[in-house]
């Protein structure tokens, strides 16, 4: 496996927190032709700024941005329609620009929308909801209902010019959404199907009276359990009472968490420990205790004037405090289980379900592969094939395996033992000294909405 790009994770990052007047902004000082300058932006813009100078198409524009890796542009966000219709349209740079002062005079005017998860609280019925209201259905099957690809046909049949456009949003800003809704789409989808596989757990479970107690485990993602373990009910009653329920975006994230090994909030330092105390620490060959301590010297400079010994025996005492609290902190059937854990996770499943930030391309696989969890490809689980048609769907790169984390993603749905995959191959990052790709990657969510609602001065 290669060296991770750091440049095409700069730039995704990038891509992600970028907003629509900042966009402006990226465009603009491409357009400036000053070399310098132009090098610090992400290379979507440029692309897209490239688009501008060189005349090209709609299909020739997201043709290059696809090659680069890079998302296509999105119909169903205001900003991106006004860059298609303009592309579509071959309007020049100054065109457009005009074209995109009169379409955030709409944007501003519509507000916010959306008819879902309107509540503080998000139940399982209004999850299930969303899902239903954003699919079709196909032989009992919930298939999406190609929305973006709807918006970007009827953007194409605009005859009679940038005022049937206009009127175009105007008329359809319920289509219109503050994400990529199509990954969110995704991701609700898949979780509806988690929770549903949680619930037939529970319900095989209690009808064949094997497992229950674990079953009931698996419902703490459900905040109603509680009453379930104080009542007897029947499999029906239970499933009503589950469908009513809030769910917990904090149990989610947890099991999230505990699915990747809890890799994704642990640095490589303290991967690097597990990885050399198999046995005690402290009993190690003397270069290979060298070879940990410089490491942790290289991380924590307050150990540089440390003995390799003195090193250890601390990192040996402070390792074994964090795991202590780490079994009272996940113990399956502890009371505070996960009580202590970072609320970023927790924020950020909720954000992402009610449509407030934006899930990148990164996250979403990652999301996706746990909610699949390890289900054969006929149980409904994930393949490649099936995640390379959901990345188009949402407008992404689909898998290709030149790049680094692809590939890691395509060796991981090819491996027999996918999580003894994902261990060895975060072990071995930790052993260069380097966090692996899942490393608090749910950190990067940001509210788009609100830094739009900000420079334009209107109620969030």
């Amino acid at each position: 496996m290669k060296k991770l790009n750091q440049e095409s994770v700069f730039d995704t990052l990038m891509n992600h927190l970028m907003g629509e007047t900042d966009g402006d902004k990226m465009l603009e000082e491409c357009m400036s032709f000053d070399v310098k300058r132009t090098k610090k932006i992400p290379m979507r813009y440029r692309l897209i700024a490239l688009g501008f100078v060189q005349g090209m198409n709609l299909e020739e524009v997201n043709d290059k941005l696809a090659q680069r890796g890079c998302e296509k542009l999105y119909a169903r966000n205001f900003w991106e329609a006004g860059l298609i219709y303009a592309f579509l349209n071959g309007l020049s740079y100054p065109e457009w620009k005009k074209l995109q002062e009169s379409c955030r005079d709409i944007r501003r005017r519509a507000g916010e929308q959306s008819q879902y998860f309107t509540e503080s609280k998000i139940t399982f019925r209004a999850l299930r909801e969303y899902v239903r209201d954003c699919s079709d259905e196909e032989n009992g099957r919930l298939v999406t209902r190609h929305l973006t690809m709807l918006v970007e046909r009827q953007i194409a049949g605009i005859r009679d010019g940038e005022e049937e456009f206009r009127r175009f949003l105007s008329e359809n800003t319920g289509l219109f959404s503050q994400v990529r809704e199509k990954a969110r789409y995704y991701f609700c989808k898949y979780l509806c199907g988690y929770l549903e596989d949680k619930m037939a757990g529970y319900v095989s479970a209690v009808t064949s009276g094997f497992g229950t107690e674990d079953a009931l485990a698996e419902l703490m993602v459900f905040k109603n359990v509680t009453k379930l373990k104080k009542k007897k009910h029947t499999p029906e009653e239970a499933v009503e009472l589950l469908q009513e329920s809030t769910i917990s975006s904090g149990e989610i994230f947890d099991a999230f968490n505990y699915f990747y090994f809890e890799y994704v909030s642990i640095n490589w330092v303290e991967i690097l420990l597990e990885y050399y105390s198999v046995g005690d620490i402290l009993m190690l060959p003397a270069r290979q205790k060298g070879e940990l301590a410089e490491a942790l010297r290289s991380y924590n400079h307050a150990l540089s004037n440390l003995t390799d010994e003195e090193v250890i025996s601390r990192q040996a005492e402070e390792m074994k405090k964090k795991e202590e609290e780490l079994d009272a902190i996940y113990s399956l059937d502890g009371d505070n289980r996960g009580y202590q854990r970072n609320r970023s996770g927790e924020n950020a499943v909720r954000d992402m379900i009610k449509g407030r930030v934006d899930i990148d391309r990164t996250t979403l696989i990652c999301f996706l592969l746990f909610f699949t969890g390890e289900k054969g490809t006929e149980e409904g689980g994930m393949s490649r094939e099936r995640l390379d048609e959901i990345l188009t769907e949402c407008g992404f790169p689909a898998l290709r395996e030149e790049d680094d984390f692809d590939f890691f993603v395509v060796q991981y749905l090819q491996s027999e033992e996918p999580k003894l995959y994902l261990m060895e191959e975060v072990t071995r990052y930790a052993r260069n000294r380097e966090n692996f790709y899942l490393y608090e990657m749910y950190k990067d969510a940001k509210s788009l909405e609100e830094e739009f609602c900000k420079v334009m001065g209107i109620g969030a």
